[in-house]
This record gives structure tokens, sequence and C-alpha cells, in this order.
């Protein structure tokens, strides 16, 4: 008798109400095994791969390609293979469902056909555990940044990371039809895409998708042409977030020009130890942020965030820095904790880490948010200086602006140095100029002389 069960979209938290469907492992039809990867999913925050709660057939799915689904709708339909010898138990946050009518593949089902799942029992992005009914061969398979796509005509599945998977599904690409990529072990890479794009063959429809509607140019001149894009999923959050700060938060701005000439030449012997301890190199920036941890354990108000309801202050005892990084997906702020507990070696170790899985795609939501004091590097695309917008809820962020030689006094004399900008954003209900003021001023001296430094190790 068949065991009909519903596998609700999984509650990811941290306050996220829905996900984006980016593509479906498994088709309707297929057999699935306990934990098998059954779709890979867009918040708000990342893009995440949802496992199956069970082994069995897939009935239905809840969604197309492209879907937003809100946390509590039905994901699919799975006809639940039981145990030998037992009852096929439920695990938390799923239900038995009755079997609905014959639905077309990839949409939701019908009104009426859903069954009711108390509310606080929704499932969790985690395994369900080993399977009795399995063999050891059919276990758990262990999720990756890198997962199958759909299979094509020819049975093989396409490897490819998910901001890649995101971007063949935008521009209408079949991984399959790619498959196997030039990146490592036959992954399909972001170039791959693009160059598949670039040919009309590879378009739905063996034709490229027609150009919008043209609007007539003033003056009769030549047609002018524009493109409406959608924005979901990150870029949404990231507008919302933003214009949320400029709204808020009454912010102010000030900046100094450091000399990092002797940060380069730590930078140079740090290098040389990490390279052959085998550890990730340490970079101008992650010194810079060791340094801004230890300006922010003297200057704690900006360590901080505003609380309307009081009005108060909350000034947070633990540093958590955003590392702004610039993604496929948009701007993206995975955040190390505690950082006033981690020393320069294993700083510059997570920071790696994070930076990688942000460009990946695989960092989890957990991992994006939290953050108590942003730092943004925009010296790495080029820029001299620039304003950082604050991270809201927090009460500043610190803007790096490239190290170059320039033209800078010492003693009298003006000389080529290597400066850089550091620009400090900060919310003026949380601090003052003079507060403001002190932790930049503090930060500079650090990074004219780190070794300065040495005195609060």
């Amino acid at each position: 008798m068949p065991d009909l069960r519903e596998f609700l979209v999984p509650d990811l938290g941290e306050g996220l109400a829905d996900v984006t469907v980016v593509e479906w492992l498994v088709s309707v039809g297929e057999a699935v095994a306990l934990n098998q990867p059954l779709c890979v999913v867009e918040t708000a925050k990342a893009t995440v791969e949802i496992p199956s709660p069970w082994s069995g057939a897939v009935v239905e799915l809840g969604g197309s390609p492209g879907d937003t689904l809100e946390v509590g709708a039905v994901l699919a339909r799975i006809d639940v293979e039981p145990a030998p010898g037992t009852s096929s138990p439920t695990p938390p946050g799923t239900s038995p469902a009755p079997a609905p009518p014959p639905t077309r593949p990839g949409t939701p089902a019908a009104p009426g056909t859903s069954s009711p799942t108390p509310p606080g029992t929704r499932a969790t992005l985690v395994g369900y555990g080993p399977d009795p009914s399995l063999g050891p061969r059919r276990q758990r398979r262990r999720r990756t940044g890198v997962a199958a796509a759909p299979a094509g005509a020819g049975g093989a599945r396409a490897l490819a990371p998910p901001p890649v998977r995101k971007l063949a599904l935008d521009l209408g690409v079949d991984l399959a039809a790619i498959a196997p990529g030039s990146g490592p072990g036959g992954t399909v890479t972001r170039k791959d895409v693009c160059a598949a794009a670039s040919t009309s063959a590879t378009w739905s429809g063996a034709s490229p998708p027609a150009a919008p509607p043209s609007a007539p140019a003033v003056g009769g001149g030549p047609a002018a042409v524009a493109d409406v894009v959608q924005v979901g999923g990150v870029r949404a959050r990231i507008a919302q977030n933003l214009a949320t700060s400029r709204q808020r938060i009454p912010d102010a701005t000030c900046s100094v020009v450091a000399d990092c000439t002797r940060l380069l030449e730590l930078r140079a012997t740090l290098g040389e130890a990490a390279a052959s301890g085998g550890t990730p190199p340490v970079t101008p920036f992650v010194l810079v942020c060791r340094l801004l941890v230890l300006a922010l354990r003297e200057n704690p108000a900006l360590n901080a965030s505003w609380i309307d309801d009081g009005p108060a202050v909350r000034v947070h005892r633990s540093m958590h820095l955003g590392i702004g990084t610039a993604t496929e997906r948009g701007l993206l702020v995975p955040v190390v904790r505690d950082a006033e507990r981690r020393p320069t070696r294993e700083l510059a170790a997570e920071v790696h880490r994070l930076v990688a899985q942000a460009r990946a795609g695989t960092l989890t939501p957990a991992e994006l948010t939290g953050s108590t004091f942003t730092v943004s590097n925009f010296g790495a695309l080029g820029l001299d200086e620039g304003i950082p917008v604050i991270n809201y809820p927090e009460a500043a962020i610190l803007g790096l602006g490239a190290i170059r030689q320039r033209p800078h006094v010492v003693d009298g004399e003006v000389v080529a140095r290597p400066t850089a900008t550091l620009t400090l954003a900060f919310d003026h209900r949380v601090a003052d100029g003079a507060e403001a003021g002190r932790l930049l001023s503090r930060l500079r001296s650090l990074v004219e002389a780190p070794e300065l430094a040495l005195w609060e190790l």
C-alpha cells in the first residue's frame, strides 16, 4: 500500500521566510535514497542543497526552477519505501499525505491535497541518519559544494557548483549538454556556460531569446532598447538592506591616510612563514583586520548597534567581523566569529575559507549572519577610496582603499610611500565624531607601526 508523504520546505533559520528553486536534482518517478539531494535552492543568504528525508519514489515536485516557495510549502511528495519488517516512521516536520490527483511535473499541488503540519515541526536542513533498509553503498551521501545536474539524454550528470547552475538556468544553457566541463574532475565552470550561451544552439528552442519590445526614441531617432531584469534572492536582500540602512541610520564618515610601509614589510615576513608552514597567505587585508580588532577593543562604542525601542545602544562583547565579499551572486558578508580570540594565523585561514566558500556559493546561512562590525575591502577592486554603506543594524563599517605608491610627507620631505585611505562610516546616534576619530586614529597608528600591537597581544 502506498505510503505517500509530503516533504515541506525546511525552515533554514535566521529569519528566512522563503526559498527560490534553482534546480531539481531528481525528477518525478525517480527513486531516491535517504539523504540524497533533491534540489538546490537559493535563499537571501546562500545557495544550499536540500536532502530527502526518506528513501522511495518521487511522486510530485512542488515547484519549477525559478519559483519562490514559502517555508512550510510542499517541496516534494514521496512514496516512501518502508524498511523490511518495520512501519515507516515519519521524521519531524513531515506528514503522510493522501494520494493527490495526477499533476504536471514541476507544478504545485492542487488545493486541498496537502496535509496540515503542526506549527514548529518543519523539517530541517540536515540528514536523517542511516536507513536500515539500504545497503552500505546506499547510505547517506556527503553533501559538497559541487552537485550533479539532472541527467541528459545520454544519462550522464553534469557536475557544477550552485552559482554556475544558477547562471546556466538564467542563460538557458543545458548543463548536461556541455558536460564534462573544463574544471577539476570535469566540473562545468562559469566560462563553459558563457561559451555555450554565445552559440544559439544552446538556448531553449535553438535560438536566443527574443529581445524586449523597443520603445520609440524621443525626437524620432533610433528606437531605445531597455532590458528589465528581475531581482531576487541575495541581490534583493542586499537591496533591501542597503535601503534600510540609508533610511534608518543617520550616518557620518571620516577618513585618514595611512603609510603602509611597515605593514607590507610585516606581511612579507609573515608570508614566508605561512608558505613554509603550508597555511593560507597573510594578506595586508588580514593584518588590517587583526589590528582593527585591537583598536575596537580600546574603542568598543563602535562595535555596537542602535535599539529603537529603548532608545538604547547594544555594545557587543564579542567581535564578529563581517567581510564584504564580491561574488557572482552579488555582495555577500561572511562572518568571522570571535575575531578577538583568533591569532593572526587562524584569522588568515578563516578569512581565506569564508571568502572562497562565499564565491563558490557553499556557505550556510549561519555563516552569513550575526556580524557586529563589517570591513569592506574596495581597494581589491582597484578603488583608491569610497564611502561604504553601514551593514544594518551595525553601528559602523570600515572601508579600505587600494595600497599604492603615492607622494607622502615624511620628516618634512615628500617621498613615495605605499599609502591607503581608511574610511569609517558610523551611526551618529551611537558614537560622535570624537569616538570615531579615536578609533580611526588608533588604527592608523597600528598600521604605520604594527609592532605596537605587541603591547596588546
